[in-house]
């Protein structure tokens, strides 16, 4: 059986690149041809993309872009489906990775507008994926979209290098975000929730054939909140509309064309809390979780985020297959509001009351867009005793990116943190920065994933052409950064009859970096090479999946000081990671499933100019992190469902100074949840389900980074959250 795949040929890539179509990437792995000679006996049915059913999942799209068991690809990969989202309750991308290894979620505390990720110690803000294609991103923009999990199928996360098939990403690795699609079983969904700070959320979920034939498939996903959250006064506001249709004339091809929309316009306090109040004492009582720093009567927040593309797949033979994936996305936000500065934040005697805050106005208007196409060709083919599925590409991505912001500190009245005031007016602050970036990148890349008996064989290459031009227009200053990267990928697996699979692999990567030396040289990319030997071991007889691996990141061109210039760098750093994931997802029994995860993290700042991190351990990689969560059915009680977990991570340092006192301490955190099916209870109830889950049980408070000791920004992390969600499906 097939679930086609997205390619389609270089001629109709060509025709894009050449600016004949305004559409957009779509995915580089939407219907995905499932490889006979790549499957292992009795899976040829599982999704590469899901839908999954519970919360294993034995296949992906992603990683090779080939519908590629999990437990024959030679690299860490951790797939999230859309059963442990709802099982545990995820509202975020970020919330859906809390019990993944070697992912730090809330790495910059609790925030409702951004996914927060850093992986293997690398900042993923800016630079996720969406089925397979790059989303528009600025890490340092506010414009930056942020897919509400509702819409996806899963979450996946390529560990280390990804460049092979993806060009420029981070060493670290690589999320791509699954979107549902339309399915020709009839599947209908209405959802409501709650959470213990108010509000409600209403969500739509239908699905199936337009057509008795089955030609047409359509899908539509909807999603409006207003959500109170651990801050007073503070709402969580979205509209999300994900509609997608379907034509498949044959077995042999499909076109799938879809658009997203979804609005953000919250009640928003920015969180930029000092460290004394916060993770240090303050002789004058500690800043509440639950105040709202800003003014909830002046200014806001809004983001509007739209996607328009396609993803075809087209099957000539038994050999050749083509896919191409577009889409066209843009974002458009508006910031005007009033907060704690932190250059500017005194929890000290000498202000008012001693629990007095300085505040600015900020004004924020940023957009983004980007095209992206990714044309890919499969072939299928035998070579003797070998076979072969053989891989060819290009794919191209253009961004824009507009920025312009500014602070303003006179006239503006402090707060008192214990005694906070509001309804003031506040002056509008003139923009002090405008930054314009145009990127393009073009890649061309092969692979193939050569099978003899039981070892298989996975080798690819890719040469990258990447341009990023930068304006300061204020200044006037431009600068331009042109790379040319070849990347590559070589792995090797053997497949033992008792579904132990052990395999080596090496990658590499590169990321564009910004900027220019004191002699105005453009910097070249960083680059990065990660050797990788782990086992997977996926069960006969039960569904589950384990794998362990030990890898050794290597970075090379990170900026450090120039030794001759002050505010200069030079591109002589380097930095290392070296550590064991492991990771278990077992439906041990009917009734029982059981998530673990473990990361063990050696990081160090190898070379460097700055004496005070030289030797260090990186920033934001925490050298343990462990989970483990469990789900139980109890037959004794038909149709209840229980589960309870724990999240536990190391201390660590997200200040660039090292400065003991901001250390950031270990935390351990309790999640429970569960589900009743009422249809179990009545037949004239079946489809209707409540789900109650609670994340932080025990609602430690807890701080997740300090940037500074004199005023800077730090954060709370997520309090108690108590969430109700009320589901009937027909």
């Amino acid at each position: 059986m097939r679930t086609g795949s997205t390619f389609i040929g270089f001629s109709l890539g060509l025709a894009v690149l050449s600016g004949s179509s305004c559409l957009t990437p779509a995915e580089a792995q939407e219907g995905t041809t499932l490889l006979q000679r790549l499957v292992v006996e009795g899976e040829g049915d599982e999704p590469a993309k899901g839908p999954d059913t519970g919360v294993v999942a034995k296949r992906s799209a992603t990683t090779l872009k080939t519908a590629t068991p999990l437990i024959e690809t030679p690299q860490a990969v951790n797939v999230v489906t859309r059963d442990q989202m709802e099982a545990q309750g995820a509202r975020s991308v970020s919330d859906a990775l809390r019990y993944t290894p070697g992912v730090l979620y809330e790495p910059n505390g609790h925030d409702i507008r951004y996914d927060w990720l850093y992986i293997r110690g690398f900042n993923a803000l800016g630079t996720m994926w969406l089925d397979g294609l790059m989303l528009p991103g600025d890490p340092v923009g506010y414009a930056l979209p942020s897919i509400n999990p509702y819409a996806l199928e899963r979450v996946e996360v390529i560990k280390g290098p990804a460049s092979v098939l993806y060009g420029r990403a981070l060493p670290g690795g690589l999320v791509n975000q699954v979107s549902k699609r339309p399915q020709a079983d009839t599947q209908r969904e209405i959802s409501l929730q709650t959470t213990a700070f108010g509000g409600v959320q209403g969500a739509v979920d239908v699905t199936g054939k337009l057509t008795e034939d089955g030609q047409f498939l359509a899908r539509f996903v909807g999603l409006a909140k207003n959500l109170g959250t651990q801050i007073d006064h503070e709402r969580d506001r979205q509209i999300m509309l994900a509609p997608s249709i379907t034509w498949a004339p044959s077995d042999d091809t499909s076109l799938t064309v879809y658009g997203y929309y979804q609005k953000d316009d919250p009640i928003f306090s920015p969180r930029f809390y000092p460290a004394r109040g916060t993770l240090l004492p303050n002789p004058f009582g500690q800043i509440p979780r639950d105040v709202f720093l800003g003014d909830p009567t002046w200014g806001s927040f809004t983001r509007d985020f739209y996607a328009l593309g396609y993803e075809f797949d087209h099957r000539f033979n038994e050999t050749w297959t083509v896919r191409q994936n577009l889409r066209y996305a843009a974002s458009d936000q508006h910031m005007d509001l009033a907060l704690v500065n932190p250059a500017f934040a005194y929890p000290f005697p000498g202000t008012p009351t001693g629990s007095s805050l300085n505040r600015v106005t900020a004004v924020s208007d940023d957009q983004l867009s980007s095209f992206a196409v990714d044309t890919q060709v499969e072939a299928n083919f035998d070579t003797g005793a070998f076979q072969h599925t053989g891989l060819f590409g290009i794919d191209y991505n253009a961004t824009r990116s507009e920025r312009a912001f500014g602070n303003y500190g006179v006239g503006v009245a402090p707060i008192d943190y214990l005694d906070p005031d509001y309804g003031f007016g506040f002056p509008t602050a003139p923009v002090t920065t405008s930054i314009r970036q145009n990127s393009r990148q073009l890649g061309f890349y092969a692979q193939d994933q050569i099978r003899y008996d039981r070892w298989i064989g996975t080798f690819g290459l890719r040469y990258d052409i990447s341009e990023i031009d930068s304006l300061n227009r204020i200044s006037g200053a431009a600068t331009t950064n042109n790379d040319t990267a070849l990347t590559g990928r070589a792995g090797l697996t053997y497949l033992f009859d008792n579904g132990i699979a052990p395999y080596v692999s090496y990658s590499t990567s590169f990321l564009p970096t910004l900027g220019a030396d004191r002699f105005g040289r453009p910097f070249e990319a960083q680059k990065a090479r990660q050797f990788e030997v782990g086992v997977k071991y996926e069960p006969t007889g039960a569904r589950g999946l384990i794998s362990v691996s030990y890898f050794d990141l290597q970075i090379e061109n990170a900026l450090t000081p120039d030794p001759d210039v002050a505010n200069a760098s030079v591109q002589t750093g380097e930095q290392r990671v070296r550590g064991i994931e492991i990771e278990g997802k077992y439906e041990v029994t009917p009734s029982l499933d059981i998530i673990a995860a473990y990361a063990y993290s050696d990081s160090e700042v190898t070379r460097s100019n700055n004496p005070v991190e030289l030797g260090r351990e990186m920033l934001r990689l925490p050298q343990h992190q462990g989970a483990l969560w469990v789900n139980y059915r109890p037959h004794y009680i038909p149709g209840l469902s229980l589960s309870a977990g724990v999240r536990a991570t190391s201390s660590y340092q997200s200040d660039a100074a090292y400065n003991p006192l901001l250390r950031i301490p270990a935390r351990t955190l309790v999640d429970i949840g569960a589900e009743l099916d009422f249809g179990v209870l009545n037949e004239e109830l079946e489809g209707s389900t409540l789900r109650v889950n609670v994340t932080n049980l025990f609602d430690e408070t807890y701080v997740t980074h300090c940037l500074n000791l004199t005023g800077g920004s730090c954060n709370y992390g997520a309090g108690r959250t108590i969430t109700a969600n009320l589901t009937y499906r027909w």
